[in-house]
Formats: structure tokens, sequence, C-alpha cells
């Protein structure tokens, strides 16, 4: 009687496996080389530093002030003209801007970036990650103008400020 229940299981059990369909999934890509140097004012990782300024500039949300440019240069890139783009992803999210790290001491400012100088337009960090417009590279370079402004959330009160972004050149 027990040999015949465990037989009966045993093709209860191939009978199952043989229902099952197996699928597959192929992964393919591509490895490049990196194409292009990438630095920023002429480093790697560098700090870019706002000036110091007063509360009474940065009074009331929507203020900005300490307009400071830095460039993302990209140099040796391989000759074919290639699009590009840069993307930073905050450290600490602050709606459309970066955020505040958690060694700063100012309220009610974060850090905006602009493309272009000084009343360029904001890039948009909503979401943690922002992306600059696409630019050709032409003869093996680009350049990526911005700038790093205070932007007041509220009246800003004082006190140190430091907001971190990686950032990375896209390829398409």
């Amino acid at each position: 009687m027990k040999l015949k229940h465990l037989l009966l299981a045993g093709i209860a059990a191939g009978a199952a496996n043989m229902a099952m369909a197996v699928e597959t999934i192929t992964f393919q890509g591509d490895i490049a080389a990196n194409t292009c140097t990438v630095q920023v004012n002429s480093q790697a990782s560098p700090t870019v530093t706002l000036p110091t300024v007063g509360t009474v500039d940065l009074g009331s949300s929507g203020k900005t002030a300490g307009a400071t440019p830095f460039t993302v240069n990209l140099i040796g890139c391989v000759a074919t003209a290639d699009d590009v783009q840069v993307r930073f992803v905050a450290h600490t999210e602050a709606g459309a801007n970066l955020g505040l790290d958690s060694t700063s001491t100012a309220g009610n400012v974060v850090v905006q970036l602009l493309e272009g100088y000084a009343g360029g337009s904001p890039i948009n960090f909503s979401g943690g990650v922002a992306v600059t417009s696409r630019k050709t590279t032409e003869s093996g370079a680009a350049s990526f103008p911005l700038t790093a402004q205070y932007y007041a959330t509220g009246v800003a009160s004082a006190g140190t400020v430091q907001a971190i972004a990686d950032y990375e050149v896209i390829y398409p």
C-alpha cells in the first residue's frame, strides 16, 4: 500500500514538472572605453565655494544670492561628434534643488543649479536627479557652463551651507 502511494506521488511530481515551461532571458550590452576626461573647474572632484551673503539677501522664499559660476569640461573625447549630458544625483533632495546635508546649520535655504550663468535656467532635481541639456562634442571637447547659488525656501537663518551631488557624463 505504501509503495502504491509512493509510486503515485512520484508520477504526480513528474507530471507537475512537465507542465512548467522554462523560458530564457538573454542580456546583451557593450562595454566602451571612457571616451572623454571630465573635469569641473580643472578638477575631478571639486568644491565650488559660494560667497558669504547676508540673511537680508535671502529674506523671503524664492530669493537667490551668491551666484557662483563653474564649468564641467569634457576633453580628449573621440573625434566623432557625440551628444552628451551631465547628470547630477543629489545626496539630499529638496524638491527642484539640492538640499543641505546634516552638517549644515543655516535654515530655509538650499542650493540651486542653473544652466549657463546667473539668470540661466534652473536644473530641476525633482526625484533627486537632474540632467543638463544635450551638447555635441566638437573637436573632441564640450563645456557645460553652470552656476550654483543660494535659494531661499523662507526667511533664511544664518549658518553654514553644504550640499553634495554626484555627477556623471551621459553618452547616448
